[in-house]
């Protein structure tokens, strides 16, 4: 408890400093004074203090909805927030390394501008001016997309999976993948059951979930995640554990997904016999859970034991990059999540800095390796150039993928 509040008490500092700096350059771009100032910084005050303040509001109620709405309104600022700073930097280093085309940019936007009523405070300011009004009206517009892309849409992608001598019975497999939901403050069991309904609804022979399907306590949230147990598959549903179910106390929650009848996977499989066929499905714990369980260490090599003579070998596996180690051991097809596709600007673009396999489907050294960007969302509630799926693999013979 003390470290998190340490942690909680950086991060706010940081927020604070990253506020700060947006609130200067939006006061003088905009040329913002008087009263309009005064309501401008107490704006930026409460957004920076409502998210420590929305962590000791979870702690100290037991009303869900109360949580959820603090929970809600902090990581929503946050969300526009982080457009906004983003946006002001870039606005920052454009004026900064391209000073000598400011006096030919102007020239060509005011009468432009000046047709839509746009009178900038002085000329000195008229690109200054303009480009912050633009950062702020962009991050509201990319805010509301974002929101959006959460709460209303969710898509359905099916992706075929060419595999190398694929047993006959193997052809046409599906497995219907959903990854990174985060259930907690914000997502509970009204978009679970959506997802769920999205589910049966394409018909999987398997269901697989690759982490991080809870962001909190099971004594809180478990109650979220009984919609699961309606989930209709022909060969069951299972499950591996993300890096957020360490973070929420994992024990607690495999006994609760268990008992919904979801067969996890701790470095294990489950042999499937799909007529003549026999499928080994693989999962191995988080990549990193062996930091903060020691037994729970990742080891994709005793999750295939028992199961290196059946024709298709599956290795669920929360992060991509278990696949270093994967590859090793004859898997054919690995499923992933962990990534979120970098979920919303700027880190949809930044993402690429930090992970090897980001999204979709990859070949690596004759493995399949598939990445969802995620069902859920983590955080802010807002995807922008990354949208949420649940994905239907469809096993198929090498030169049908594009059929």
């Amino acid at each position: 408890m003390r470290s998190f509040i340490q942690f909680l008490s950086i991060f706010t500092l940081i927020l604070g400093s990253a506020y700060t700096y947006t609130g200067i350059r939006l006061v003088e771009g905009l040329n913002i004074t008087g009263n309009f100032l005064i309501l401008f910084w107490t704006l930026v005050v409460l957004l920076v203090l409502l998210v420590p303040v929305s962590y000791f509001i979870s702690q100290w109620t037991t009303k869900t909805k109360i949580r959820s709405v603090f929970s809600f309104l902090a990581f929503l600022g946050l969300g526009y927030f982080t457009i906004l700073f983003s946006l002001v930097l870039a606005n920052d280093f454009l004026l900064l390394l391209l000073p000598h085309l400011i006096p030919d940019l102007i020239v060509w936007l005011k009468p432009s501008l000046a047709k839509l009523g746009y009178v900038p405070p002085e000329e000195s300011q008229y690109l200054p001016h303009l480009l912050s009004l633009s950062a702020v009206l962009t991050s509201i517009l990319l805010t509301a997309y974002g929101f959006l892309q959460t709460h209303v849409r969710l898509r359905s992608l099916t992706v075929k999976v060419p595999i190398q001598n694929l047993h006959p019975d193997l052809f046409g497999f599906s497995i219907v993948q959903i990854s990174d939901v985060h259930v907690g403050p914000t997502i509970q069991s009204r978009f679970i059951k959506k997802v769920v309904k999205r589910i049966n609804r394409l018909q999987p022979d398997c269901v697989v979930i690759t982490g991080d399907l809870v962001d909190g306590p099971a004594s809180q949230f478990k109650e979220h995640i009984q919609p699961l147990r309606e989930i209709q598959a022909k060969y069951g549903v299972f499950y591996v554990t993300g890096n957020h179910e360490y973070y929420s106390g994992v024990m607690p929650w495999l006994n609760e997904l268990q008992n919904l009848g979801i067969q996890v996977l701790l470095n294990e499989n489950r042999q499937l016999k799909i007529n003549s066929a026999n499928l080994c499905m693989a999962g191995v714990t988080d990549l990193k859970a062996g930091n903060l369980i020691k037994t729970h260490s990742t080891d994709p090599g005793a999750a295939i034991r028992g199961g290196e003579q059946a024709d298709l070998k599956v290795l669920l596996a929360h992060q991509p990059n278990s696949a270093l180690e994967a590859v090793k051991y004859g898997y054919h097809l690995q499923i992933s999540g962990h990534t979120h596709g970098g979920q919303y600007f700027p880190g949809n673009l930044l993402i690429y800095l930090f992970q090897k396999f980001v999204a979709g489907l990859h070949h690596y050294k004759g493995m399949w390796i598939y990445v969802s960007r995620g069902t859920g969302y983590w955080g802010p509630p807002l995807r922008i150039g990354s949208p949420s799926e649940v994905t239907k693999l469809v096993l198929v013979n090498p030169g049908e993928e594009t059929n």
